[in-house]
């Protein structure tokens, strides 16, 4: 039936009467009043006791079943905050992606296996690159920025407070772990989880500012930092070095005071444009769904990976200095890492076979704390120290290796898990 210009109402057939006409039985307007009938006249009659009592507030509707406890709540609209501070409101809450936790639990595993190897005979993969060069190992940290980049177009609700100080939280945190792992005074100090939160904030703010502006913006940020190393004349390096300790971003560390290290603030402006590779995913990957997510998915993976190989002629891959094309592609990988793992969960599951590494993403923030706390006491004084020797002498170097390590990996597996079972949740 063809629908008429005003909602809700049919269109009438072409020999239909007019809205106002009466219809043929009717009775003339100035006709007389019927007769009422009698009880026994009126087919519709019952008796007092029968009748139904008069409900005059009641509507004319179907009455809404009362929700249970146990039925699902129903889906919010999702509401997200624009520049101005007004907001967007969008069909429903977006589902969630498990292939993102699936990322970020892959990319946590593999950091407490890299970090904690048994010894030094594990595969060149899976140990950090000397300085310039790319491994395995290499590509872990960039992909959890990854990973966090793309979570934050999904938090639609998080205000100033709550992004400056979840920001806080973390490098407090991580300087709280950086004094535990050294046995050191509490101090303020540079690490992981202080380059995550300065990063995070950092791209925060940019998604706050108008969409038109922010892609251009960080673009910017990041050819500024490759002209700074090729064009600016370090005092007593000269212009264009990458060398170790003998570069613009150890020169910088060293006017603020930082003896050299890999999370030093030299790495904050272009791991932050690792983080923001992750917003564009994170908005490709609510905004879209199916194999249209998964083509531009690619389209963002692929493209960023050429891009950063095209400037590493100019400017070398080196994790330790986070150079642009460093950032490019490990953002590029992590992203196409990210199109794999979402082919292989299937649909409408929780993330099939791969449901140990979305658990263990979930709960990334306790896996590392833990992992910096009571497995690093147990690889440096509690366990491995007396267990070395038996395993090496028995299985080999290689075993020895990958042994703890492995054992690790499954003790952080068990936690998150056990926190998964209670509900137990730690968001900063």
């Amino acid at each position: 039936m063809r629908q008429s210009a005003v909602p809700n109402e049919v269109s009438a057939p072409p020999d239909a009467a007019p809205p106002d006409a009466a219809p043929p039985d009717a009775a003339p307007r100035d006709a007389a009043p019927p007769r009422p009938m009698s009880p026994g006249e009126d087919p519709a009659w019952r008796p007092a006791s029968e009748q139904r009592p008069a409900t005059p507030t009641e509507p004319d509707t179907q009455p809404v079943p009362e929700q249970r406890a146990s039925d699902p709540a129903p889906l919010e609209p999702n509401v997200e905050p624009s520049p101005s501070g007004s907001a967007r409101a969008n069909s429903a809450q977006p589902a969630r992606f498990y292939a993102l936790d699936a990322l970020r639990g892959l990319s946590i595993g593999l950091m407490v296996f890299v970090n904690w190897a048994g010894n030094w005979s594990l595969p060149e993969q899976l140990r950090h690159a000397e300085y310039s060069g790319l491994t395995v190992a290499d590509a872990v940290f960039p992909a959890f920025l990854v990973a966090m980049g793309t979570a934050i177009p999904y938090a639609t609700r998080t205000g100033w407070r709550r992004a400056f100080g979840r920001a806080i939280m973390l490098i407090l945190i991580g300087s709280a772990l950086v004094s535990y792992h050294y046995g050191q005074p509490y101090d303020l100090t540079v690490g992981v989880l202080q380059l995550i939160g300065v990063t995070y904030l950092l791209a925060w703010l940019v998604t706050r500012l108008p969409r038109m502006v922010q892609l251009p913006l960080v673009a910017a940020v990041l050819i500024g930092v490759t002209a700074a190393y090729l064009g600016y004349d370090v005092p007593g390096v000269g212009v264009g070095s990458f060398e170790r300790e003998a570069n613009l971003g150890d020169w910088v560390d060293s006017l603020l005071g930082f003896a050299p290290h890999p999370e030093n603030p030299h790495a904050i402006l272009p791991a932050f444009g690792t983080v923001f590779i992750g917003v564009l995913a994170g908005r490709i990957s609510r905004d879209f769904k199916g194999w249209g997510r998964l083509g531009m998915l690619t389209v963002l993976g692929a493209g960023t990976l050429g891009l950063g190989l095209a400037l590493a002629e100019v400017v070398p891959i080196t994790k330790y200095l986070w150079t642009p094309s460093f950032a490019l592609v490990t953002g590029g990988i992590a992203v196409l890492a990210l199109v794999v793992l979402a082919l292989l969960i299937p649909p409408r599951s929780k993330g099939g076979p791969l449901r140990p590494l979305v658990v263990l993403g979930g709960h990334a923030i306790v896996v590392y704390a833990f992992s910096e706390t009571v497995v690093a006491r147990a690889h440096g004084e509690w366990l491995w120290p007396h267990w070395e020797p038996i395993v090496t002498e028995r299985w080999g170097e290689l075993a020895a290796g990958v042994a703890f390590p492995a054992g690790a990996v499954l003790a952080c597996l068990v936690l998150a898990w056990a926190m998964e079972l209670l509900r137990i949740r730690v968001r900063l």
